[in-house]
């Protein structure tokens, strides 16, 4: 098949995403309207649009550009990943079939940002002839704003735990990182508001209070700025930043996943969530996580059995929670446990890709039949 996703290309999703389809031998175009800030696999063909010089104008004008990109694709499918901005921009390009797969805040949060975001929002929803949620949370929401039920579906990424899988942590990253012999929390989320950054800044001396030889790692890839001068002023300011560390951009999976096996509990604490991709590929590399208590993440995780939820919010049982995992062996041991076997049961990245594999095959016949008569 000829594949034609509008998306963001700097995000690793999209990028295994194309990647995963061009190694299965379709051809793979991936429109974006934004500037490209890395590589993609070689294969995917890339078509930049141009943001207009007129910021009022910038959706319409932006939706003709991309409907003009996608009639010289001509692909019998076209796949937008976030409804909010690219499903509606998928939608403006009128072509079919048109699926569209909901991550989280672009259902959660965006249609609140503004009225005109609602509409947007829910009218490219109703011009697709599918719709996948990562959540069943999201797929309330898709079917609350007029998706046909029929048409619309929870169907998760899954985790490659070729790549995720449990392992003895790296001596030589722990040396890059510069960390001692202590056990170590890793903040698995992007330093953005949605995640709660600060929430984890300000748990930190609370934690080092009790368990005086724990270590941070906090990512701070795709931050904003002022985010990470306000984290490293809470740390600093607490007199703890010499018990943090800081990792950036990651080259690869198995980058990331060595990151994973290094940590001793992991921490994600948005105040909403779509799928917690990585929390699930810290499980899958026995790290048991602490997370927000929010509706999307109970469908993947039960507390005590998977992982410890806190209030969101809450830097005080997030550092209650944290010295709980690392001072009680048989809980961890127990949470990694189960957290593995819920990898294996219900995220393998094989079945599930083949799954959305099997939604464009069926689309696509849907469409030709249409076409027929």
């Amino acid at each position: 098949m000829r594949l034609c996703y509008i998306a963001n290309p700097n995000s690793i999703h999209i990028r295994r995403w194309v990647q995963h389809f061009s190694r299965r031998g379709h051809e793979v175009h991936l429109v974006s309207t934004r500037p490209l800030a890395g590589p993609v696999p070689a294969a995917v063909v890339v078509h930049q649009i141009a943001a207009p010089s007129v910021p009022r104008l910038r959706n319409l004008a932006l939706g003709f550009a991309v409907r003009r990109r996608v009639r010289r694709i001509q692909p019998d499918l076209v796949h937008a990943h976030q409804i909010s901005p690219d499903g509606w921009l998928a939608a403006m390009a009128g072509h079919h079939p048109l699926l569209l797969t909901a991550w989280g805040s672009d259902l959660l949060l965006a249609p609140h940002k503004a009225h005109r975001y609602h509409l947007l929002i829910r009218w490219a929803l109703r011009q697709a002839d599918y719709v996948t949620c990562v959540s069943e949370s999201l797929a309330q929401v898709a079917r609350s704003l007029g998706v046909d039920p029929t048409r619309v579906e929870v169907a998760p990424w899954g985790v490659d735990t070729e790549v995720f899988h449990p392992g003895p942590p790296s001596p030589e990253l722990r040396r890059q990182l510069s960390l001692g012999p202590g056990p170590v929390i890793l903040s698995i989320r992007a330093l953005r508001p949605v995640y709660n950054p600060l929430v984890i800044a300000e748990a930190i001396p609370q934690v080092l209070q009790q368990v005086t030889e724990a270590q941070f790692v906090i990512r701070s890839h795709l931050y904003e700025p002022d985010l990470l001068v306000q984290f490293q002023a809470c740390v600093r300011e607490s007199g703890v930043a010499d018990r943090v560390r800081w990792v950036g951009e990651l080259p690869d999976d198995e980058a990331i996943a060595e990151l994973y096996r290094l940590a001793t509990v992991a921490v994600s604490v948005p105040s909403s969530d779509g799928m917690p991709q990585s929390v699930l590929e810290a499980m899958a590399c026995g790290v048991p996580p602490v997370v927000s208590d929010v509706p999307s993440l109970h469908e993947w995780i039960e507390e005590e059995r998977e992982g410890l939820f806190v209030p969101v919010g809450d830097s005080q049982a997030l550092s209650v929670a944290i010295v709980r995992l690392l001072r009680d062996d048989a809980l961890r041991q127990r949470l990694q446990a189960h957290g593995l076997e819920l990898i294996r049961q219900r995220a393998d990245r094989t079945q599930w890709m083949a799954h959305a594999e099997a939604i464009y095959e069926r689309l696509v016949a849907e469409r030709s039949t249409q076409a027929a008569h």
